[in-house]
């Protein structure tokens, strides 16, 4: 609704802040009252309503308004003086409601500099007994005029000092003769004239004669009291300047417009006329216009059009034939518009026949817009292939709508043909479905409106075959059937998405519908049903901007909804209504607190702020106010939370201190410990237990010995032969050390130990030894021996407590130093390592 939030800004403020007792602000481009004769504010605009004195209701205008309007409160005033409106210097366009016996100048050239366009209008009676002086206009320089004159007021306009006008535009109901606005038109050099409501003469060639300078003419004849006039279309061979004709309302002219020239009028470039008289458009109807641009023949009562009825139009680019009562389209319909871009033939519902190749000759056409369709009723669905009425011309199009109003249609593509542009297809009908759904056809829609309760290729979701659409809006109804519309995530190219009436209740997956819009931009969900608006649903709108919301049902709206939306920047919720849950209490704190977006609450159009919003309690009858609720029900004392917190984390401490003091040493080995165990438990071994017959624990130092002597005389002495499991040869690459040991230990049915100087210099070794001695204590089994490799003093063992206490518990072995006894160490040491089964 607001496209920034500037714009949203000057609105609250026009309607809330910027009021005068009997004058209201507003900005360009708002909707002002019935009232005023402003149909859209301009620029900075002031519209005033029941004035009775001008100089006085008018005091403390902004003095930089651009547009005044002003309402008089009687038909009849005193006079009006244009020198009071000095002080808007900014002045554009001045609009005056209301009949003045006489209108003064403003006394200055200087004044009112920027004054382009006067409207006066007398009310019902019109200002017939106004009185403009030869003096009124002279002091400014306006290029429009606008007002219910009757005749002499009309005669005096080129006594009142305008020099020249651009446009005049006549209303009103008092009688002109046009010979006597051809006068004004001549003297005034006005190349633009507009009759609203006038009651004026017939138009032939003698009452134009000095209207020759005129480019354009508009004649409106839609009111109460007056028709459009008589027009004789030789009129049109004495204006030869004139480029655009529109011609409205209750006329009885027809529109031969031809039959009396034999020589073309190459001069018309737009002709718009709209008749209840034309029922029939004949063979070569407007052959004369040859340079005609553009044709609107909308809102007539058009049923038949004659085989080449346009023909010589061949510089048509527009051809307007909307809401009227066209049933067939030929072959030949269209013939001879060589040059056409645009065909409108919407809201014609008796279409009842389409012939093949009817669109065929259009070479230039790029948008057609096309229904209602209404086959006879004996054909229920209504079928139409687009290659039989378009052939080659389908792949030209950049706008295709079609429309079979409240029947059934089916579409054919009927070819492999595909459109060179980026197009545009809106459809409209009770249900909407294709025969040939992978067409690379659809492959070229970019922009697709879809109005219809189904939309499908089977029994599926049509959607999904349009892989590269970008805007995508989708209007079905609430009591239509369920379609899993879980496909639509396909459409990754997505940037803004627009459903309307689609239930999202019956959907297996609602939250998946959204998956992959990585992309979409702008969300909207109107008048549509959903459970719930959470996390799940908007994770992958990591570019979405702007999110409308109108729901039909009450819902929750859960805090992880809004964690996803890093790029969000307006959230409009448009008659929210949700339960009174303490779930969705995070939305006030949520919506005062992110200033990175913009929260806008709607209801009926109108703005309203959080504290008014309401909620459904769990009766389904009380309504009250949401933000009371949730201080009454969701809030907890922030006090006693950073006590609780506090005293838990003060508890933790100690907790942790005391633990690490008492049992610190046993901490990492018994992690280690419990991880190897649940480890090794969870292992699935086909060999038993254990991979190894013993852990060997030794210095890298001592490396040589275990090759030259250790391996030799166990690893290869058997039966049975014994599996050793070394760190350089063992261990797995890239694993954590201490996980690899771990492993090692638990893989293993015992732990030797080859202890040296080394040994007891080597911190990998001495986590060895803790963890060995450790998985002794846990499982008191005879698994840990030690090997002397030198003789080590006990001062120097001393300073090493848990191999200390080994070697005055437990039994170990020295590697002699006499040769002829290393026979008998490897003897005793094979014996004790091989499983118990094999000894």
């Amino acid at each position: 609704m607001f496209s920034h939030p500037a714009v949203l800004f000057l609105w609250i403020q026009s309607v809330s802040g910027w009021m005068y007792p009997k004058c209201h602000i507003y900005n360009s481009g708002e909707y002002l009252p019935t009232w005023n004769y402003c149909p859209l504010a301009e620029q900075y605009t002031a519209a005033c309503r029941d004035v009775t004195a001008i100089e006085e209701d008018l005091l403390g205008l902004p003095s930089n308004i651009n547009t005044l309007c002003i309402s008089m409160k009687h038909g009849e005033n005193s006079s009006m003086s244009l020198g009071f409106f000095s002080r808007f210097q900014y002045l554009e366009n001045l609009y005056i409601g209301g009949c003045f016996p006489q209108i003064l100048p403003t006394g200055n050239s200087q004044v009112l500099p920027n004054l382009r366009h006067i409207y006066f209008n007398g009310i019902v009676t019109g200002c017939c007994d106004c009185h403009i002086g030869p003096n009124a206009f002279r002091d400014l320089n306006l290029t429009s005029f606008t007002g219910g004159l009757n005749q002499d007021v009309l005669l005096r306009l080129p006594l009142s000092g305008i020099k020249q006008i651009q446009f005049l535009v006549l209303s009103g109901r008092n009688y002109i003769d046009f010979e006597s606005v051809c006068n004004v038109v001549f003297l005034l050099s006005i190349k633009g004239i507009r009759f609203s409501n006038a009651n004026t003469s017939s138009l032939s060639m003698s009452s134009v004669e000095l209207c020759i300078g005129l480019e354009y003419m508009e004649f409106h004849g839609h009111g109460l009291f007056h028709s459009t006039p008589h027009l004789k279309w030789n009129f049109l061979s004495s204006l030869k300047n004139l480029k655009i004709l529109y011609v409205y309302g209750q006329t009885q002219n027809s529109l031969d417009l031809c039959s009396f020239r034999n020589q073309p009028i190459t001069w018309l470039t737009l002709l718009s006329f709209r008749s209840r008289k034309i029922q029939t458009l004949f063979a070569k109807q407007f052959s004369c216009l040859e340079n005609l641009q553009s044709l609107d023949l909308s809102c007539s009562l058009i049923s038949n059009i004659e085989d080449f009825a346009f023909l010589g139009l061949a510089n048509l680019e527009s051809l307007d034939i909307t809401q009227n009562n066209i049933t067939q389209l030929y072959a030949n319909t269209f013939i001879g518009l060589h040059s056409l871009t645009l065909l409108d033939l919407r809201e014609n519902p008796q279409i009842y026949n389409i012939e093949a190749m009817s669109f065929a000759h259009l070479t230039c056409l790029r948008q057609v817009f096309l229904g209602y369709l209404n086959y006879p009723p004996s054909e229920a669905v209504i079928k139409l292939n687009l290659t039989l009425v378009f052939s080659d011309i389908l792949s030209h199009l950049t706008h295709l709508h079609i429309s079979s109003g409240m029947r059934p249609m089916q579409l054919i593509i009927g070819s492999n043909i595909t459109s060179k542009q980026n197009l545009s297809l809106q459809l409209n009908g009770q249900t909407v479905s294709f025969e040939d759904c992978d067409r690379p056809f659809f492959k070229s829609v970019t922009h697709l409106n879809v109005d219809a309760e189904e939309f499908l290729c089977g029994s599926e979701f049509m959607g999904k075959y349009f892989r590269s659409v970008e805007t995508f809006v989708y209007r079905s109804k609430l009591s239509a059937k369920s379609v899993d519309l879980t496909s639509m995530n396909q459409l990754i190219h997505l940037r803004k998405l627009t459903l309307i009436q689609v239930d999202l209740l019956i959907q297996h997956s609602a939250d998946t519908i959204f998956h992959n819009l990585t992309k979409l931009e702008v969300l909207k969900l109107s008048n549509c049903r959903i459970d719930s608006l959470e996390g799940s649903l908007t994770k992958d709108f990591k570019s979405l901007k702007t999110l409308y919301l109108r729901i039909e049902n009450i819902y929750h709206v859960i805090y992880s909804f809004t964690e996803p939306l890093f790029s969000l920047k307006y959230l409009i919720l448009d008659m929210l209504q949700i339960f009174c849950s303490c779930d969705s209490a995070w939305l006030i704190a949520w919506a005062k607190g992110y200033r990175s977006v913009e929260v806008i609450m709607l209801n009926h159009e109108h703005i309203y702020t959080l504290e008014d919003l309401i909620c459904l309690s769990d009766n389904g009858l009380d309504t009250p106010n949401f933000v009371k609720y949730t201080e009454a029900n969701c809030t907890t004392e922030v006090g006693f939370v950073l006590f609780a917190a506090t005293g838990l984390g003060v508890l933790f401490f100690m907790l942790v201190v005391l633990v690490h003091n008492l049992a610190g040493p046993y901490l990492l080995p018994l992690y280690h410990i419990t991880l190897g165990w649940l480890s090794e438990a969870m292992r699935s071994n086909t060999r038993g237990r254990y991979h190894y017959d013993a852990f060997v624990s030794y210095s890298g130092k001592d490396e040589r010995w275990v090759v030259e002597e250790l391996l030799p005389n166990l690893e290869q002495r058997g039966p049975p032969f014994l599996r050793l499991c070394l760190h350089s040869r063992d261990f797995q690459l890239g694993k954590d050390i201490v996980e690899n040991i771990t492993d090692s230990l638990y893989r293993s049915r015992q732990t030797l130990c080859l202890v040296s100087r080394h040994y007891l210099h080597s911190n990998w070794c001495s986590l060895e030894m803790k963890l060995a001695t450790s998985r002794l204590q846990v499982e008191q089994r005879d698994i840990l021996l030690l090997v002397f490799l030198e003789k080590i003093p006990p001062r120097r063992l001393s300073a090493h407590h848990r191999l200390a206490r080994l070697v005055k518990t437990r039994t170990y072995l020295d590697w002699p130093q006499d040769p002829h006894q290393h026979q008998a160490f490897w003897d005793r040491l094979w014996a004790k390592l091989i499983p118990p089964t094999e000894a």
